[in-house]
């Protein structure tokens, strides 16, 4: 709870998009493109960074009022922190320890390991913005390339949407498709009327649930 608490009262508003390199590039020339675009703007480079979600599934000799599956998704960003999503689309947050009851719940559910889906690449700061960029893979295989960007200064979805789209414009001009209104991109956090952790969580989920059935690319 701590950490949750700690976490939630320094983050901002978040949105996340996918995107694939052109035709002439690879998926890290396309990454190192981004980057020295970022720091002719002035970025500073900060960390690496990384967010894994693995899949389980009931076995079969589970009731049928059960859940057939949930999703857990750690993040490089709050260490300490499981994220469970459930068959239902619901995001529990609980204490990383969570992890050391899946392994005692092994004759209920499996994890499924080729289905493995992680993201991980550079973040980085500019002005109040923080800009995390990388690749998705499934298991080994590539899938597409992401782009998150985080309004630090305020955790209010509504009062940040205009700023998130002027900014994304910017940074990906030439680069990455910007959608003409990215409140789609941004859900409204259902559990409270400001941003939460976990609403930057489920669009990760959404987009890993898409890359899950894209074709393998370079």
């Amino acid at each position: 709870y701590n950490e949750y608490k700690s976490y939630l009262s320094n983050m901002g508003v978040s949105c996340i998009l996918q995107w694939s390199q052109s035709p002439n590039e690879s998926s890290v020339q396309a990454e190192e493109g981004l980057m020295n675009h970022l720091i002719s703007l002035g970025a500073k480079m900060i960390t690496p960074w990384n967010i894994d979600c693995e899949h389980y599934s009931s076995m079969p000799n589970m009731p049928a009022a059960s859940g057939r599956f949930f999703q857990v998704i750690h993040t490089s960003e709050s260490e300490q922190l499981s994220f469970v999503i459930t068959d239902q689309g619901s995001c529990i947050v609980a204490e990383r320890s969570f992890d050391l009851i899946l392994t005692k719940l092994s004759d209920t559910y499996q994890p499924h390991k080729l289905a493995t889906i992680e993201a991980k690449g550079k973040r980085c700061e500019l002005g109040d913005f923080a800009i995390k960029f990388g690749s998705i893979f499934v298991g080994t295989n590539f899938k597409c390339l992401v782009l998150e960007v985080e309004y630090m200064p305020s955790c209010n979805r509504k009062e940040t949407l205009s700023l998130l789209q002027e900014f994304l414009a910017v940074v990906c001009v030439g680069r990455i498709p910007v959608p003409e209104n990215i409140s789609e991109f941004v859900p409204a956090s259902v559990n409270s009327s400001f941003y939460q952790l976990s609403d930057t969580i489920m669009q990760y989920w959404r987009i890993f649930t898409e890359t899950r059935h894209v074709p393998m690319m370079r």
